[in-house]
């Protein structure tokens, strides 16, 4: 036998062996829009950095079998909601926060600029992260594992130091 043939045999065999049942089973997850604060920045950089964001995410779900699990992911952060916290449901809810370290920069050129207070104060960026989804099930022994995900949506507002008026106490004279 070549050595290529040997991991081509490995992989028929594995999957030969190894039974996953795919019908009527499911997972959709859903999110919904986060918001933010920045403070502005140099009209020399184009991208905006991401504070900490909070996201909400519903997963709606759907096993032939029992759901053991189901992961609800945005980048690195992830929760993981066990049999009990899922079973005879057919969705689960949970808040997640997500450092802006793990996050994408969004690139603007007229957003929240310090130098220049006619820019926008307010970006709505889609896609910058995503949501996952992982629903584990079984059903007779066999498990199987369904996937799911959709971009998610930002709101950035800029805000602004405010101007202080400074008023002069009048004199009486």
């Amino acid at each position: 036998m070549s050595s290529f043939q040997v991991p081509i045999l490995a992989l028929i065999l594995a999957a030969v062996c190894i039974p996953v049942a795919f019908a009527g089973s499911e997972v959709i997850v859903a999110a919904q829009e986060a918001e933010a604060s920045v403070v502005p920045r140099s009209s020399g950089l184009k991208l905006v950095n991401l504070p900490t964001l909070s996201f909400a995410l519903r997963a709606a779900i759907k096993c032939t079998g029992e759901a053991e699990s189901l992961t609800l992911s945005v980048a690195d952060t992830f929760t993981t909601l066990g049999k009990d916290e899922i079973s005879g449901r057919r969705s689960a809810e949970t808040a997640m926060t997500v450092p802006g370290s793990q996050l994408t920069l969004a690139a603007s050129s007229d957003f929240c600029l310090s130098d220049d207070a006619t820019s926008a104060d307010e970006l709505t960026v889609s896609g910058l992260a995503t949501a996952h989804a992982s629903l584990r099930c079984t059903d007779e022994g066999t498990a199987s594992v369904h996937f799911a995900s959709t971009p998610l949506q930002v709101r950035l507002l800029c805000i602004r130091e405010s101007e202080e008026v400074q008023v002069s106490p009048s004199e009486d004279k």
